[in-house]
């Protein structure tokens, strides 16, 4: 998994937002507001991860079963996949 690259991550008046850098995707509003815990992973899809490597990651950093991190990881990646951001 990997993010597409016309997107990039802000934080604007403490809320997390990723915003298209390219004109073309402009063009269809795409705007993703996230949590910190969103921004966390956003930041791991900079590069190429496996989905398993991502879900360890995120039962280190916060300390929470593996289920609850599945759950939650699925939620976020069904609003990339929907927006066109995530490539896999």
């Amino acid at each position: 998994m990997k993010l597409n690259s016309d997107y990039v991550l802000r934080t604007f008046a403490g809320k997390y937002i990723a915003v298209s850098v390219n004109d073309s995707a402009d063009n269809n509003n795409v705007f993703i507001t996230m949590n910190k815990s969103s921004a966390f992973v956003w930041e791991l899809l900079q590069k190429e991860i496996s989905y398993e490597e991502v879900i360890s990651k995120i039962i280190e950093k916060y300390n929470i079963d593996e289920t609850t991190a599945k759950v939650d990881l699925d939620e976020f990646l069904d609003k990339l996949r929907k927006a066109g951001v995530l490539y896999e």
